[in-house]
């Protein structure tokens, strides 16, 4: 009888266990919930990210900026040294777009003369100059990276997923004009330079806006540049992840909503072969400004659309196979050049430019746990 009870009391007892390891599995991880700056940061932003319990910082890793001239070795480190240190020192993760081409390396490709970040390299030396930087950078953030033994002192959260670009649908941020092959090639050379260095590491398409131009020409819908991208030999081997941006009026409801999009991305995976590939939302957000544009919800409508979105994509993240949803943007940014915001972007921010706290941001912490 003593036997038959102390299996039963094991059997128990392993049941137990199943259930609060599935039960700890089902909590959706911190990296989850993540925001997007359209500011420079500082120490007050990163202090307010680890309060509010923020899981990823999306951020430009500006390859123009850091790596200036020609010259081998001449790298500057100093500006993603102390976004990645600040992170760190609040438990943030980080998620760099590597984006904006040096000059120097534009003029390899005879493409471009000044103020070329948005020429993506294209030809063999400009090429091998991307991919000496990726595995740089790499070498630098990645796990057992220089970044991390320089900084014993630091938590370590290296960086594990890298994304090549940002909206190279897009003309604005890929010239002369988006061109799928093209964009093949970089992010070939790109996931041979990262993996090279870090085997396990994850490397995610640009992010991806729906229809820049509102769809006119040379603009490409994104997931008519997913299917045309599939179509490329040996492209699906490149990357792990799907990066849609998503922006619209509404979150669902429609045939323009943030969910209708979402469909077409899922649609063009799923003709390419790959409906499991994870999906990175890697810009969602609206505005707390009033009227004049269809993202400008007011104040509590921003943060109504924030909470209607995340307790969606929280609900069916298993189910959609998303890794994170950042919001864009961190803070306000009212007093831009012209020009250099979206028209709806300056109060996109979940806190106003002087770091008061919007209901947004109230909102964001009721998922995250932060205060």
């Amino acid at each position: 009888m003593g036997a038959i009870l102390g299996a039963a009391a094991l059997l128990a007892l392993l049941v137990l266990f199943a259930l609060l390891a599935a039960s700890a599995d089902a909590r959706t991880p911190r990296s989850f919930f993540g925001v997007v700056p359209q500011t420079q940061l500082a120490e007050q932003d990163f202090e307010m990210m680890g309060d509010a319990k923020v899981g990823t910082l999306r951020f430009e890793l500006r390859w123009a900026g850091i790596d200036p001239t020609s010259a081998p070795d001449d790298y500057d480190w100093s500006g993603p040294d102390f976004i990645i240190a600040q992170a760190a020192r609040n438990r943030v993760g980080t998620l760099p777009f590597v984006y904006s081409t040096p000059d120097w390396v534009a003029k390899l490709d005879d493409r471009c003369k000044r103020d070329c970040g948005p020429y993506a390299p294209r030809k063999g030396p400009a090429l091998r100059a991307w991919k000496g930087f990726l595995e740089a950078a790499v070498q630098r953030y990645g796990p057992g990276g220089a970044f991390w033994a320089e900084h014993p002192e630091l938590p370590q959260k290296p960086i594990r997923a890298w994304q090549i670009w940002n909206e190279q649908n897009s003309p604005s941020f890929y010239k002369p004009r988006p061109k799928v092959k093209h964009y093949a090639k970089l992010l070939r050379a790109g996931h041979q330079a990262i993996t090279g260095v870090d085997r396990k590491a994850e490397v995610v398409l640009g992010g991806m806006f729906g229809t820049p131009l509102q769809g006119r020409k040379p603009a490409i819908a994104a997931w008519d540049y997913l299917k045309k991208l599939y179509r490329v030999k040996g492209a699906k081997r490149t990357f792990e992840g799907v990066a849609p941006h998503p922006y619209a009026a509404k979150f669902k409801n429609g045939n323009k909503t943030v969910l209708a999009q979402l469909d077409l991305f899922r649609e063009a995976m799923r003709k390419g072969g790959d409906p499991n590939a994870d999906l990175w939302i890697t810009e969602l957000g609206w505005s707390s400004a009033d009227g004049g544009n269809p993202l400008n919800r007011g104040r509590r409508g921003q943060a109504a659309r924030l909470k209607q979105a995340f307790k969606y994509f929280e609900k069916h993240r298993r189910k959609l196979n998303i890794r994170t949803v950042d919001w864009y943007s961190w803070r306000d940014h009212l007093n831009a050049p012209d020009g250099a915001l979206c028209a709806w972007c300056p109060e996109s921010g979940l806190i106003e430019e002087d770091y008061d706290p919007k209901p947004s941001l109230r909102a964001f912490m009721r998922f995250t746990g932060g205060r």
